[in-house]
């Protein structure tokens, strides 16, 4: 007699190799695919914050235009060396205007800024005050050490650092031949090309502690909404970045946006914005790390925009300057709204 012979059905508990290849390599292609549109979201989220930390410094600086009929200027002080002056900047005077009036209540007027190393004898409550980061001086793109830096200014040491510059126009005495240019028309001492002391923008480094570094609004003969307030700079592409420092915080247009010098572009990759960072004569200017090639900007009647690398070299001179009397319209500024 033939037995029948059953056969038990087995099933499958796991992937074989090739289908867990497959599935693999299936989540990998998902992820370059949605990589990139990550990191584009978390720029464009960074990009926003930026552009709201400069429509806060342009507020507060109306506001404080406002109260003392002029805007923050620079002063050097007792004398252009950091670590020895009493200057402080347009940044320190809108300190209140920003929530930050309790730092500078801190300061003691009569005592140097930038002396004092920490834990030495000569620390002092002001080598408190230069020492605090002010987030809404920081580009949230940028990464610049937690926003302490050491020498960024004309004196030795570590002190904390800012993205943001005043416009201090668009007459330059130095660097590369395209960065050095002079307009006849223009704040208080036109035809001068000393971009640092004599200005046609907003602001000054004044080291001379000349009254005119403070300007009052009637002073922006080419209307506020055509004239640049301030920008972005990036700390490790300058040494002139100190928060409170007259000489860390304004920046020209006579230098092209995101300039790399003569230097860098010849150097076949040996030489960087970040290696040239002591390079005033070209550096001592506008950058920023966003993508899009540009940088945020906000004008003196407070608006923002985004501003592109490929803005006409003299268009955006014009808008540094703030007595040029050239006529620009928005489509010239290669800039965008927020």
């Amino acid at each position: 007699m033939r037995t029948k012979r059953t056969h038990a059905k087995t099933s499958r508990l796991a992937f074989t190799l090739v289908e867990l290849l497959v599935v693999i390599a299936i989540i990998g292609i998902l992820i370059a695919l949605l990589l990139p549109a990550v990191q584009a979201a978390r720029e464009s989220a960074r990009r926003s914050q930026c552009t709201n930390n400069v429509k806060q410094l342009g507020v507060a600086l109306q506001n404080y235009h406002d109260i003392h009929k002029k805007f923050a200027g620079c002063y050097a002080g007792s004398t252009g060396n950091v670590n020895l002056s009493t200057g402080r900047n347009w940044m320190f005077a809108i300190l209140p205007f920003i929530e930050q009036g309790n730092l500078q209540a801190l300061t003691s007027y009569t005592l140097p800024m930038g002396s004092g190393a920490v834990g030495s004898a000569t620390y002092t409550i002001n080598t408190q005050v230069t020492l605090t980061v002010v987030p809404a001086f920081l580009c949230p793109t940028d990464q610049n050490e937690g926003g302490i830096m050491g020498t960024r200014s004309d004196g030795a040491g570590t002190r904390a650092v800012t993205n943001y510059k005043g416009s201090c126009g668009s007459n330059w005495a130095w660097g590369d031949p395209i960065c050095q240019y002079t307009f006849p028309k223009g704040g208080y001492f036109a035809p001068s090309n000393n971009g640092l002391d004599a200005t046609n923008g907003i602001f000054m480094r004044n080291w001379n502690n000349d009254p005119k570094g403070w300007v009052p609004m009637s002073d922006v003969q080419d209307g506020l909404s055509n004239t640049f307030l301030v920008g972005e700079a990036v700390p490790r592409w300058s040494q002139w970045n100190w928060w409170w420092w007259s000489n860390g915080s304004t920046a020209t247009t006579g230098i092209p946006l995101n300039y790399s010098s003569v230097a860098i572009t010849t150097s076949g990759g040996t030489k960087t914005l970040e290696s040239q960072w002591g390079d005033w004569p070209n550096n001592y200017s506008f950058f920023s790390r966003h993508a899009g090639s540009g940088a945020n900007f906000v004008f003196a009647d407070g608006h923002t925009s985004f501003i592109s690398d490929n803005i006409d070299l003299n268009t955006y001179r014009y808008l540094g300057n703030r007595g040029d009397q050239v006529a620009i319209s928005n489509a010239a500024t290669g800039g965008s709204a927020p």
